[in-house]
This record gives structure tokens, sequence and C-alpha cells, in this order.
């Protein structure tokens, strides 16, 4: 995956790997979170040989549902922390008011007009993935924008590829005004762009 969105021309990709409650709970706390890292720590590694910046994200899933919520500004040190987190039960507005506590992480909810899945009250969201580029989902892309419009002043719009497989890469991204090189400075960024504008592009 770094070397394809190298060759696709970006400069930075945020790997937002599945962190779903409860699994492989059976592995040692340390083991699972090692586990949880190593696809990051394996592209974030081949990034800096072709000059591509990585960054550390996550796509929590609680016990109550099928609804995602990427995770930006996160550490290695937290993923043993959002782990147990996830795994007590906590619902959506518990989710979103430890990880606020931290005051470094923003929580957003993905596809969220995905068949199946349920919208996340606004007020316990800091935004809404607005384009999600996954070409095998119908996500209701127009829906989620729409929805994310009715958000208070500040409430942050994102674009994302959700690439899984070869054919996904690519599909989706946002077109910053600075050189985002840590998740410190990409949630920096966010907060103060909040809402984009659309541009589409062609092969």
């Amino acid at each position: 995956m770094a070397r394809l969105y190298h060759e696709a021309g970006y400069d930075a990709i945020v790997v937002t790997d599945h962190l779903i409650a409860r699994k492989n709970q059976d592995m040692p706390a340390p083991d699972r979170a090692a586990w949880y890292v190593s696809g990051y720590r394996a592209a974030k590694a081949e990034g800096e040989k072709l000059g591509l910046t990585v960054l550390l994200g996550a796509e929590a899933r609680m016990t109550g549902g099928n609804e995602d919520f990427l995770l930006f500004g996160v550490r290695e040190d937290d993923i043993p922390w959002l782990m147990a987190l996830l795994d007590s039960g906590a619902d959506e507005g518990e989710f979103y008011r430890a990880v606020h506590e931290t005051g470094r992480m923003l929580l957003i909810q993905a596809h969220p007009f995905r068949e199946g899945l349920r919208q996340a009250p606004l007020d316990q969201l800091d935004g809404i993935e607005v384009y999600n580029g996954h070409p095998d989902h119908e996500s209701h892309n127009e829906l989620a924008m729409a929805r994310a419009l009715q958000g208070r002043e500040g409430f942050i719009l994102t674009s994302g590829s959700d690439a899984h497989k070869l054919h996904h890469v690519a599909r989706g991204g946002m077109l910053t005004d600075e050189d985002i090189r840590t998740e410190t400075a990409l949630v920096d960024w966010l907060r103060r762009n909040p809402r984009g504008e659309r541009i589409e592009t062609r092969p």
C-alpha cells in the first residue's frame, strides 16, 4: 500500500486498520497491541525508504453495532488503552467523551449511510467521512455530505479511499495546503480547515 500510494502521487497516508472490540481478546495485551500496529509499522518503514509520510490512525468498532469510527491523532501507546475501552462495552457517547479527554484525538464517523448502519448523534462526533472511495460498497456519499453540513461550526468533513485491496487504491483523499508530517499536525490542520472544496479527478 505504501508503494502504491507513493506511485499514485500521494505525499502521506493514514493507516486506519480496524480496531474491533474484543477481537483477539485472548492474546496478552502487549502482543495484541503489537499485532495491531504491525501493518502500520511495515508501511511506515517502507514509506521512509520512499519519502512517503505514514501516519497512525484507527477505525474503531464498538460492541453495540457495525458502525465504524475513524480516529486521527492516535499514538502507538494509545492502542492498549483504546482496546481496553472498546472491550469494556463503551458506547459511542462514552467513547467520544474518553477520546476527547485526551485533547488530541478526533472521532469521525466513517461511511455512515452504508446499508444497515446507524448515524451517530452529531454532538458525539468531530466530523463525518463525506467521501468514501471504496468501490465495492455503496456509501451514499451525498447523504453523508448532507448530514455533515448539519453539524455545528467547526464540524469536520473528511475524504478517504478506504483501501483494502489493490483496486481500491487512490480513490479518495484530502488535499492540504501544508506539509503534514505528524499525527498532531493532521489533527491541527483538520481543526483549522474543517470544510474543504470537493475536487473530482479522472484517471
